[in-house]
């Protein structure tokens, strides 16, 4: 992917190990990130057992990309984390027809709150 941008045609259509090459190089990873991303050496029950009460194992869901956002002039990929194999394409689809009207544009007021 010689440009950066978020709108990747057909990336749905592409193998998995090919998706995970082509957000690795977008991301900059590193080869441990990319390890992660592919479930490699993720949480066990053993670590989870240290990490809460009363483990009784782990619970895994795929992660998708969700492309084609633009936010505030900015090409975003989106990573979700979901069981719903609709929404990623869904929010995707969505995201491209923001982005043909300029994409999203977001404001934030500063916060009020004392922590």
């Amino acid at each position: 992917m010689s440009e950066h941008t978020s709108r990747i045609p057909g990336f749905y259509k592409r193998p998995l190990a090919e998706r995970a090459a082509m957000v690795s190089q977008w991301a900059s990873l590193t080869s441990a990130e990319q390890s992660a991303l592919l479930g490699i050496g993720g949480l066990n029950a053993a670590q989870a057992d240290h990490m809460i009460e009363n483990a009784v194992g782990v619970y895994a869901l795929p992660m998708g990309i969700a492309t084609n956002f633009l936010i505030n002039g900015e090409d975003v990929l989106i990573p979700m984390v979901i069981e719903e194999p609709s929404v990623v394409a869904a929010v995707s689809n969505a995201a491209r027809l923001f982005r043909e009207g300029g994409g999203f544009v977001t404001n934030s007021d500063e916060p009020i709150m004392i922590g």
